[in-house]
This record gives structure tokens, C-alpha cells and sequence, in this order.
């Protein structure tokens, strides 16, 4: 049997090619019956959501959703699924819903779905506002729920070991920008790149924010396209985070400067080089050189396993809503600031 290898934020994990066509991952809950699971929202992403859920032995896809009947018929011949334009066709017979929609209406869908006694994987950013934002966590707490937020890079085996190496660091740069595709189009690009940045910069940092700048400006769309931010740190670190989805080309970095060592992550093709200080001297050759290459990690599928896992064991996701609450509160604060500068330019 065909294998490939998979990975859980804790490490290795073997996924094999079932005869069935299902990738069965090796399980923590060995006999436990499949997931009853619908995709709502058949986009781009949503079509990957049904795609991985519908591989795996730990899921059983039973619908998608979408309010186009083409997409969602497409959607779900290819997932083997049954194809609905609305909530009240499925709901009932899934125990979990995946949420891959607009922004604007995943808090409506999501607080459907959580009143419901559903648990719910939802796309970020969780919701446009705190007020929804909490609102969602406060009712999944009650009814008991999973509330998962797609923060895909918390299962990046690169961006684990950057925290595994980060030391107090003092000063951070991140690079993520890319062609424009149309996706996401309906939110900043703050709320749609940058956030997984911020995401990254606050776990290395762990220190309360002081002061955020921010500048930035719609091109294509009517909502910011590109931005750049500044955020400043109690302990003294200062991040600059920069995000545009009208570049030509593809790049994301994360650089991170501490004492006697700096790391230069690139995300987009998998490499890791950790410089640490020799004590030979105070120029670049003091540096010795520790490079890693990856292999590509299916993130989205790692996202999907964990959620599949947290639904059987109830225990809480590497993304919940409560973990990203402020990392969402720094990203609108990040928005604030570019529209206020926008506003003094006039």
C-alpha cells in the first residue's frame, strides 16, 4: 500500500492509500466511528475543505453547500457527496459543519450551525467584528461545542520550530505577498494575509502590544490591498508586518532577530536557516549556518484531521476561537490605523 507522510503540530504522522481511495491516517481513536461532516461554501478553499474531508477514514462527507446549485453539484461529485443550496437540507443529519464562506457571513452561519449542536470549523477570520467573535465563543462554551478557526500555519512544522528557537526576540519581518487571485477580495488584506502573521509574531513575542501603526490602500477592490504595520511590544520587540495580495510573484517570510542569532524562515518554499553567533568575531562570518528544507506539509489537511480528532475527543483545537480572539483584535486594530492614516492624508 502507498504511503505519504503527514504531520500533527507534535510531529510525524503516517497517512496510507486505503484500497477505498480514503487516506487512513494513523488514528487516535481506533474504532470510532466516522465524522458525519457538511462543507458549506463550495469557493475555492470550500472545494479543498470537501476534498480532504472527503479523503479521509476519520470523516464521512455527507453534504455541501453552496447557494449556486452548479458550483455545489460540482463540489460534491467530486467529493461524493450530496449537493444542497441551504443549512435546513443537511443539518440535521451532520454532527460537524465546515464553514467556508465569505467573511461576511460567517458569524450568521456559524451561530446557525453552533445553535444547532453542530461543531463548527470556520475559515479566517472568524467573524468582521469582536462583538461576533464573541459572540460565537460564548455560544459554542454553552452548548458545549468545537469552535475551530482555520489558522492553518499553526500546524506549519517550520513555524513550530521557530518557536521552538525563538529567545526573546527583538526584532521581527514578515513578507507575505502574492499575485492577485480574487479570493479573499471581500475583506482587507489584513484580515486575509496579514493575520497569519500576526498570529506568528504575537506567539513568538508573548508580550502585550503597546502601540500599532499601520499604513495601506485599496488598488483593486474597494478594501485595502496592501499594508504595511508596525507593532510595538511591552518587552521592547518591534515587528513590522507587510502584506499585499498585487505582487507579481509569491513570497512569505518571517525573520526574527534575538541575541546572537537570527532565523530566516521562508514559508513558501519550505526552508529554515538558523544563524547562530560563533564568538569567532562581530562580522557576518561570526554566523555558522544551520540550513533545513521541509517537505511540503499539507496544512489543510493536517487543519481538517485536527478538527475531525477534536469532534471525536472533545478536546480543544490547536486554532480555537478563544486563542485567536486577540490575535483578531490586533488585526482590526492593524485596520483602524491604516483607515486613520488614510483619513488625515485627506
Amino acid at each position: 500500500m502507498p504511503t505519504r507522510s503527514s504531520r500533527t503540530p507534535d510531529g510525524p504522522v503516517a497517512v496510507n492509500f486505503a484500497g477505498s481511495g480514503k487516506l487512513s491516517v494513523t488514528d487516535r481513536n481506533p474504532g470510532a466511528a466516522p465524522v458525519r461532516i457538511a462543507v458549506v461554501g463550495c469557493g475555492y478553499f470550500g472545494a479543498l475543505h470537501a476534498a480532504k474531508f472527503a479523503a479521509l477514514e476519520s470523516a464521512d462527507m455527507v453534504a455541501v453547500v453552496d447557494t449556486d446549485p452548479a458550483r455545489a453539484e460540482k463540489v460534491a461529485a467530486a467529493a461524493g457527496a450530496e449537493a444542497a443550496t441551504g443549512l435546513d437540507a443537511i443539518l440535521d443529519r451532520v454532527e460537524a459543519v465546515s464553514v467556508v464562506t465569505p467573511t461576511t457571513t460567517h458569524y450568521a452561519i456559524a451561530k446557525r450551525c453552533l445553535e444547532a449542536g453542530k461543531d463548527v470549523l470556520v475559515e479566517k477570520p472568524v467573524c468582521e467584528t469582536l462583538e461576533e467573535t464573541d459572540d460565537l465563543i460564548a455560544t459554542a462554551k454553552a452548548g458545549g461545542r468545537i469552535l475551530q478557526v482555520g489558522h492553518l500555519e499553526r500546524f506549519s512544522p517550520i513555524v513550530r520550530d521557530v518557536r521552538k528557537l525563538a529567545d526573546r526576540p527583538g526584532y521581527i519581518e514578515c513578507q507575505r505577498i502574492s499575485p492577485y487571485r480574487g479570493r479573499g477580495a471581500d475583506t482587507t488584506v489584513v484580515l486575509d494575509m496579514m493575520v497569519h502573521d500576526i498570529d506568528n509574531v504575537m506567539t513568538l513575542v508573548n508580550s502585550p502590544i503597546a502601540q500599532i501603526d499601520a499604513v495601506g490602500a485599496p488598488v483593486v477592490g474597494p478594501v485595502e490591498d496592501i499594508a504595511n504595520a508596525r507593532i510595538r511590544f511591552e518587552n521592547g520587540c518591534v515587528a513590522t508586518l507587510t502584506a499585499s495580495r498585487i505582487s507579481r510573484k509569491t513570497q512569505r517570510t518571517l525573520r526574527v532577530f534575538q541575541r546572537d542569532a537570527y532565523l530566516v524562515a521562508d514559508l513558501a518554499e519550505d526552508r529554515l536557516i538558523v544563524m547562530n553567533r560563533s564568538g569567532g568575531g562581530d562580522g557576518p562570518s561570526s554566523f555558522d549556518a544551520d540550513r533545513r528544507q521541509y517537505e511540503k506539509a499539507d496544512l489543510i489537511l493536517m487543519e481538517c484531521e485536527d478538527f475531525l480528532d477534536c469532534v471525536r475527543t472533545r478536546r480543544e483545537p490547536v486554532a480555537s476561537g478563544e486563542s485567536v480572539r486577540d490575535v483578531l483584535a490586533a488585526a482590526l486594530t492593524v485596520t483602524d490605523r491604516l483607515r486613520a492614516w488614510r483619513r488625515e492624508l485627506g
